[in-house]
């Protein structure tokens, strides 16, 4: 073989090899990666048997789209299309990393959403545009759909871990269903966060606290109480409740429900 030919042939190996990673190395735009994520949400609420008839939009990284989800006959019809085209609507912003915890399923909408107070903010969030005015159902309606259009699957399902958890009221949580007058979620109080830390909650409907690891000790309306994994605690409305992680070694992880008008 002449030289010539061996440069020829080296030049071919080395191009050869190098270009796949070259081409790897190319980001492509945020759209082509955002978009089909957001398809997926689509396609799967289309077949919900929860879906409802609702308008929203989305906003991922500045970049816009609209979701018209409506039912004929029937048949349910979910579209997705480009820009809020000056609609007076509601919409959820989210950054690409929130997205992707969403569609891996790490995160519900309900959890990416969870909020101590009004003002905190929060990786899923929803905002309005103006002129936009909310009908009288509107909390009720958005409610089920965080739930059931970041929520894929038949039936839907959501894991809960401290993975899976945010920092709610001073402790990590997964958020489970909220619905009107209802709301269910997973803490999980990690060893040695005792009484210090510890929030007082007085709510004006009823809890139910299904305690599944770990021990816990508290107060209620003034009065001392203790709980182990087993235990079931009803708080009636208005009551102030305090309650901690007994233990310095063993996390404590327990069912939180509420219930009644204004949960």
């Amino acid at each position: 073989m002449t030289n010539l030919i061996k440069k020829a042939v080296l030049a071919a190996a080395l191009l050869s090899s190098t270009t796949p990673a070259l081409a790897q190395n190319v980001e492509p735009s945020e759209r082509t990666v955002i978009e089909p994520i957001l398809q997926r949400f689509v396609a799967d609420y289309e077949h919900d048997p929860m879906a409802s008839d609702i308008t929203f939009g989305i906003e991922v990284a500045d970049m816009r789209w609209t979701i018209v989800s409506a039912s004929t006959d029937g048949q349910r019809d979910v579209t997705i299309t480009d820009g809020f085209n000056d609609r007076e609507l509601f919409y959820f912003k989210l950054d690409r990393e929130t997205l992707n915890l969403l569609d891996q399923g790490v995160w519900n909408g309900l959890t990416a959403m969870g909020a101590a107070t009004s003002a905190d903010k929060t990786p899923l969030d929803i905002l309005y545009t103006d002129g936009f005015e909310k009908a009288a159902d509107h909390d009720a309606t958005t409610r089920r759909l965080i739930f059931h259009f970041w929520t894929r699957g038949l039936p839907e399902k959501v894991q809960f871990s401290q993975r899976n958890s945010r920092v709610v009221h001073g402790a990590p949580a997964t958020a489970l269903y909220y619905d009107e007058d209802f709301r269910s979620a997973v803490y999980f109080i990690p060893a040695g966060l005792g009484r210090e830390q510890a929030p007082t909650i007085a709510v004006p409907f009823p809890r139910m606290i299904l305690i599944t690891a770990g021990s816990a000790a508290g107060e209620i309306d003034g009065s001392a109480f203790t709980a182990k994994a087993g235990d079931m605690l009803f708080a009636p409305a208005n009551l102030p409740v305090t309650f901690w992680n007994a233990s310095s070694a063993e996390t404590l992880s327990f069912v939180w429900l509420m219930w009644g008008k204004g949960a």
